[in-house]
């Protein structure tokens, strides 16, 4: 039994190299090939992917400092807060959606009712910071969690390969044929590889995105520091610890 297994999968590997020279498609495969080649599971695999570059593109979009720290809003807020005028911030604040302006509101609105409270501001824009910056660690998960996924399924498309390929060669009678057992060799190959790049180019994007909010939280925490100053300044007395 042994030795009949091991002469298959001997006979297989020529077997491989002929259907490699066989005609053009076999020489060089296209895309559609390859996921025909792969079975269902690579039908799973092509979706992650076109996930995972939808993600891309969202993120491209939605994480710029412009967005995040719009520089319209922070001129406005800083004219409000010079001028005195909070009722004018707060609305400013409500109008605008970005995670600065939802800072920004927070302590605004602890400061119009307890003003020069110092430490209640800090603690509400502390909190709503943590939460604004939370939503963002958030966005990005679902990247992370495709780089882990995508090589996860091709590894099932592996073991479906072997296992199609060797009930493949003990349903043959006699001598197995070599083209049987490469078929699912073949699909073994191509979504382990598959899932391989999947994973490895979706973790390579979130690594350059984490970079890119990490540098956002940042500007935003300037930012947000700079305007909660100024509006403890503005009515601020001589005596009044900051």
């Amino acid at each position: 039994m042994l030795k009949s297994l091991f002469r298959s999968a001997m006979s297989f590997i020529p077997a491989l190299y002929a259907i490699s020279l066989h005609g053009e498609e076999a020489a060089k495969p296209t895309a559609l090939v390859l996921v025909q080649r792969g079975g269902p599971v690579m039908y799973v695999l092509v979706a992650l992917s076109f996930i995972a570059l939808c993600l891309v593109f969202y993120y491209l979009m939605s994480l710029r400092e412009k967005v995040i720290v719009p520089p319209v809003f922070i001129r406005q807020a800083e004219e409000a807060i010079a001028a005195k005028d909070f009722e004018l911030l707060s609305r400013i604040c409500r109008d605008n959606d970005s995670p600065a302006a939802k800072i920004i509101s927070a302590g605004t609105e602890i400061f119009i009712r307890s003003s020069n409270n110092y430490m209640m501001i800090r603690d509400a824009v502390e909190d709503e910071g943590a939460r604004q910056a939370g939503r963002l660690w958030h966005k990005i998960q679902a990247l992370q969690d495709i780089a882990v996924i995508a090589p996860m399924v091709g590894l099932l498309g592996t073991v479906i390969g072997m296992i199609h390929s060797f009930m493949s060669l003990h349903a043959e009678l006699g001598t197995p044929r070599p083209t049987v057992i490469a078929s699912g060799v073949s699909m073994a190959l191509v979504t382990t590889a598959a899932g391989l790049v999947i994973g490895i180019v979706a973790m390579i994007l979130y690594s350059f995105f984490r970079a890119r909010i990490n540098k956002l939280l940042t500007a935003l925490e300037n930012s947000c520091n700079r305007i909660t100053v100024e509006m403890m300044v503005s009515e601020s007395t001589p005596t009044t610890p900051f």
